[in-house]
């Protein structure tokens, strides 16, 4: 999602693009936190 905020252009946002890059970049940040926290509370519940 957050690379589709930035790079694809007939996203219906009307923000400037230095806002747009920042949304993104928070999205990618955010999801990839989100994914950490999953594969360490799965590998806590394996042992």
């Amino acid at each position: 999602m957050g690379l589709a905020v930035i790079f694809w252009e007939g996203l219906p946002l009307n923000i400037a693009k230095p806002y747009k890059i920042a949304l993104g970049i928070i999205l990618i940040v955010y999801a990839f936190l989100r994914f950490m926290r999953f594969f360490t509370a799965n590998k806590d519940t394996d042992a």
